[in-house]
């Protein structure tokens, strides 16, 4: 079912979920910001790349800095623009890995879009098409209930309001916000996660219609990465297929 492998999620270092993706056979690996400055000093930079290529993984998606993750922030755009120092480190990466999918969180501002964070993803979506030919996502989130972006509708909205950008569609938190119903009809994402409900496991584990909606969205012309991004089991990853 899955091309790709999140390797951060759930893992203490992104280290780990690398040799997890080579243990699964999966090639394709994406990383939530794996600094915890926005700023790397470049051999930090160099000693990921220098991780990926031992490995033979290719990089195809990134998170953007989002701030302190791990004390709740998820972005910082409702109160500041990113550091043009980590638009700078983003784009190194981008020349060493070819990575251009890129997820940009827009901070815990409130329920309600504001126009500067809207005006600060178009600017960051701008600059890094400009600079890399890199597509800044959008992805709707769960389980954050002063975040402004929870819905495909209010993803889509956003893009259109910013006249740039993609959609990066997870199934997992747009599955748990709309209780488990959805219609994809129309849906055109830049980029695909999945896992499953209840518990964020693998496929299988929950009671989501996974397959389906990737069938779906798969007759509806998405041909792009269909991305595992769940919580670590004692389960082995599954292995990557063609889909």
């Amino acid at each position: 079912m899955i091309t790709a492998m999140n390797c951060s999620i759930g893992r203490a270092t992104y280290l780990e979920g690398l040799d997890a993706a080579v243990a699964a056979g999966i090639s394709s690996v994406e990383l939530w910001w794996p600094f915890p400055v926005p700023d790397p000093a470049p051999e930090k930079i160099d000693g990921l790349i220098a991780e990926l290529a031992q490995r033979e993984l290719e990089l195809v998606a990134l998170n953007l800095w989002g701030g302190n993750l791990g004390s709740g922030d998820r972005g910082v755009l409702h109160q500041s623009h990113l550091p043009p120092a980590h638009l700078d480190a983003v784009v190194s990466i981008h020349e060493a890995t070819g990575v251009n999918r890129f997820n940009l969180l827009l901070g815990r501002g409130g329920k309600q879009l504001s126009q500067i964070q809207v005006t600060r993803f178009a600017e960051i979506a701008e600059e890094l098409d400009a600079r890399c030919g890199g597509l800044a996502m959008i992805e709707p989130l769960s389980g954050v209930a002063d975040y402004p972006v929870t819905t495909i509708a209010q993803a889509q909205n956003l893009l259109e309001r910013a006249g740039a950008g993609g959609l990066l569609l997870d199934l997992y938190h747009v599955a748990v916000n709309a209780q488990g119903v959805l219609d994809l009809a129309g849906v055109e994402p830049a980029h695909l996660q999945i896992a499953d409900f209840p518990g964020r496991g693998a496929p299988g584990t929950g009671e989501l219609p996974l397959q389906q909606w990737i069938d779906q969205l798969r007759e509806g012309g998405y041909d792009g990465l269909i991305v595992g991004e769940w919580l670590p089991r004692p389960e082995c990853w599954p292995k990557a297929e063609q889909a």
